[in-house]
């Protein structure tokens, strides 16, 4: 009876000694949650990762895709393209720029930039709360019909977007081949930010392979 009295009160011990060391293990931080990507019914997608959003007047907004816009936090924007200049498709339009790294981002359309968004400049939180409504960068009107063929509408953009989630988890393994798992929601598309994570290398490879107009 003795022995079987010892052998519960080490057990107590024990089973005392794992809550208490468990109480001092700091919690594991979850990701930040990044909701579905964003790609509204009626907006023009290009394959570098612009929108288009063509009213009756012939003009246009256009502004960086919510796909990019997540990957980056507190992004500045500054414009390469002024009022009055007309562009060619593949011409730069405006930088993203984050903790001295930039995406330059271009035009998937010839046409003449009619006006910039100067609130997106100084509120650049507007790619992520607004996206196409106050966080569009400039209006162009397009010049070349020609250019609208090539831009994704409906169903065609939700196809496309879910195998550029597929490359981008390839770019972000980089040279080792192993995504960091800060990176990444469980099952889904990297976390709200996840360029922060990475080098400058990486960077060159995402704006050549996303954001290039071919």
């Amino acid at each position: 009876m003795t022995v079987l009295f010892v052998i519960l009160t080490i057990v107590a011990f024990l089973a005392v000694d794992w809550l208490v060391r468990r109480g001092k293990e700091p919690a594991p931080v979850a990701a930040r949650a990044t909701p579905p990507v964003r790609m509204p019914g009626g907006i023009f997608f290009a394959r570098s990762h612009t929108w288009l959003n063509l009213f009756p007047s012939g003009r246009a907004w256009l502004g960086v895709d919510d796909f990019v816009a997540r990957l980056l936090d507190h992004p500045r924007v500054t414009f390469l393209a002024e009022p009055g200049a007309r562009v060619k498709r593949g011409d730069p339009l405006f930088r993203l720029e984050e903790d001295g790294r930039a995406f330059t981002v271009r035009s998937p359309i010839a046409g003449e930039v009619l006006a910039v968004n100067d609130q997106l400049a100084e509120e650049p939180g507007l790619l992520h709360r607004a996206p196409f409504v106050d966080g569009w960068a400039l209006e162009i009107a397009p010049e070349r019909p020609a250019d609208l063929k090539s831009l994704l509408l409906g169903d065609e953009t939700r196809r496309w977007m879910g195998d550029e989630f597929a490359r981008l988890r390839d770019v972000l393994a980089g040279a080792g081949g192993v995504l960091q798992p800060a990176m990444l929601q469980d099952g889904g598309p990297p976390v709200a930010g996840a360029m922060k994570l990475v080098g400058p290398e990486v960077w060159e490879r995402f704006e050549k392979e996303f954001l290039e107009v071919r």
